[in-house]
């Protein structure tokens, strides 16, 4: 068994190389397997015959792709991440030291990170992490101090038995926010900490970014408002696991009507 899985959709391969080495700088003495799930079918050659990273090809959406990749995870903890960004030297050690050293049975720590030229997204005196301090999100049935799960480290066995990400959900972000939700109202302990991970940024419709900024917009954002202004959204705490096999095979969106 791993110490940690790092799991996610991933499109951009020519990034992959750079994430994997700075995931061996960040874990330390840590072993830990990646696993990417999204449209390619082989791994870059650098990584081509590593026994710790694998990859699924599945042309779904980036929530269905990003549950297949975690339920293949070993790994005592387990982590989500984008295919743009890198871990910090060391700082994924120290996550998992905190989480070894917390004595709740469901726990979790909140990542900080840094995106693009924004610094404060590190700060950890910014509410921003919290979920009610975004309108899109906001909610009467859970608390203000409930934080936004972006980017977390936790139980890999308690993310299962949840039931992971509800993958009505296209784009991972407001999975994501969901997840975290869920799993607080459950008794999750979150911890935040300090800035772990840092990525590009890809505002509006820029880059490869059209197909996530529309379906977030179009898509997702009203069905969480539609999922959390009602109170039967406490009676959905657990999923079934297997929800990903309800989203569409191709996402088209991004791939049209046809993977080719």
């Amino acid at each position: 068994m791993y110490d940690l899985s790092v799991c996610l959709t991933a499109i951009r391969d020519d990034n992959w190389l750079r994430l994997h080495d700075s995931i061996v700088e960040s874990v330390g003495d840590y072993t830990f397997e990646l696993i990417f799930c999204g449209p390619h079918e082989d791994l870059p050659d650098e990584l081509e015959g590593l026994d710790n990273v694998s990859c699924i090809q599945d042309f779904g959406t980036p929530t269905r792709c990003q549950q297949r990749s975690m339920l293949e995870a070993s790994g005592r903890y387990l982590t989500w991440t984008a295919d743009d960004g890198w871990f910090l030297p060391g700082k994924l050690a120290q996550c998992i030291d905190m989480l070894d050293a917390m004595e709740a049975e469901k726990k979790c720590v909140v990542t900080q990170y840094n995106e693009g030229d924004h610094d404060g997204l590190g700060d950890p005196n910014a509410n921003m992490y919290c979920i009610n301090s975004h309108d899109p999100v906001r909610s009467a049935h859970y608390p203000n101090h409930f934080l936004i799960f972006n980017s977390v480290i936790l139980q890999t066995q308690y993310f299962k038995d949840l039931g992971g990400f509800d993958c009505r959900f296209e784009a991972c972000p407001m999975a994501f926010v969901d997840f975290g939700a869920r799993a607080q109202l459950d008794g999750m302990e979150a911890q935040l900490t300090g800035v772990v991970f840092e990525c590009t940024q890809f505002p509006g419709t820029s880059g490869d970014h059209a197909p996530i900024h529309h379906a977030q917009l179009d898509h997702d954002q009203p069905l969480y408002a539609e999922i959390w202004n009602e109170a039967t959204c406490l009676d959905r705490i657990t999923l079934d696991i297997n929800n990903w096999k309800e989203a569409p095979e191709v996402w088209t969106r991004r791939f049209g009507d046809n993977n080719e």
